[in-house]
């Protein structure tokens, strides 16, 4: 064993036996990634989203931030007083629409969950106003590189809200909205959680799109560009989040072995069933078991770390699942 894997080991056996801190630094864990993914979006939406000035494309996010926009867009059409238009409302709208998303996380997904999904959802809020009327995001925003050019905005834009998704999703929190629901489905279907935020955000951006050709009938094209733009800053914002969010991806492990006690040690090491296949080796004629097993992507390494202990001439493949049908163990959130 090495050496990082008996400090590793020695800390989970002192974890154990210490319920109290491990319950302390679970929720400490779960705070830090609510808090950096509330920062990193608050940033990539202030310095890239959210135009300068009305000389500079608006593009559609989608979820809870793409319907603020949405209502932002609406009160500016109806003469709102200048504070409750653009980031302003936007920060306010992000926190009230995510009360009752919010409430859904706490009954159906984890009381954990939903709890630091809304410290992330206050902190996005906060962070948002800060960066909006002043400092770092704002300067960029402004610059010439960025505000000019609206396909920059796009990736920039697509790539940090994709980051702070997913990892917020990587401390099982999320940034709320439509995360929750994506969150939701993926539990429910055992898949990735990229294509249910576009599905349900591209209904938001086509929304949004068809609100602005009606407010501004003078540039109706507008409107069409936008929708365009959004499209792309969807596919590579959820793009980001399935790249990183390994959770729901499936793994197939198949492994040749002339060992009989593999698959009992993998069984004992690891919450998923396997199968076994008796076969021969087409060179040599010598009986062999086939070990079937499907694990998250996460465990892919660990499972042939320690089937290559019990085997070290263990023959061993691995394959990428697109979904999964059946009982397949995640460890559920809290």
């Amino acid at each position: 064993m090495k050496k990082s894997e008996k400090i590793r080991k020695k800390i989970n056996d002192y974890l154990f036996d210490h319920r109290t801190l491990r319950i302390g630094l679970d929720h400490l864990n779960a705070f830090f990634h609510a808090s950096i993914a509330a920062l990193i979006f608050a940033f990539g939406f202030a310095a890239f989203i959210s135009p300068v000035d009305e000389s500079s494309m608006h593009i559609a996010t989608g979820g809870v931030s793409g319907v603020s926009q949405t209502i932002a867009l609406i009160l500016k059409a109806l003469n709102a007083p200048e504070w409750l238009t653009g980031n302003n409302v936007i920060s306010i709208a992000y926190f009230v629409v995510n009360i009752p998303i919010i409430t859904f996380a706490f009954f159906k997904i984890g009381k954990r969950f939903a709890l630091y999904t809304l410290v992330n959802v206050g902190l996005s809020s906060a962070f948002l106003f800060l960066f909006s009327n002043n400092g770092f995001a704002s300067t960029i925003a402004a610059s010439p590189f960025i505000k000019d050019h609206v396909l920059v905005r796009v990736l920039f834009g697509s790539l940090t809200v994709g980051i702070s998704s997913a990892f917020a999703y990587l401390g099982d929190v999320s940034c709320g909205g439509i995360d929750v629901f994506s969150y939701y489905f993926a539990l429910r279907k055992s898949t990735s959680i990229g294509k249910y935020g576009i599905l349900i955000n591209g209904i938001i951006i086509t929304t949004y799109s068809f609100i602005s050709v009606i407010t501004d009938k003078s540039h109706w094209e507008v409107g069409f560009v936008v929708f365009f733009f959004s499209l792309l800053y969807l596919f590579v914002t959820n793009t980001v989040v399935d790249a990183i969010n390994l959770r729901n991806k499936k793994m197939q492990v198949e492994i040749i072995t002339n060992s009989e006690y593999l698959a009992p040690v993998l069984i004992a090491n690891f919450p998923h069933g396997a199968t076994i296949v008796k076969g021969e080796g087409a060179y040599s004629h010598t009986s062999k078991l086939i070990v079937y097993m499907v694990v998250s992507s996460s465990q892919v390494k660990s499972v042939i770390a320690l089937a290559k202990r019990v085997d070290p001439h263990a023959f061993i493949s691995v394959t990428a699942l697109v979904q999964v049908y059946g009982n397949f163990f995640i460890k559920p959130v809290e």
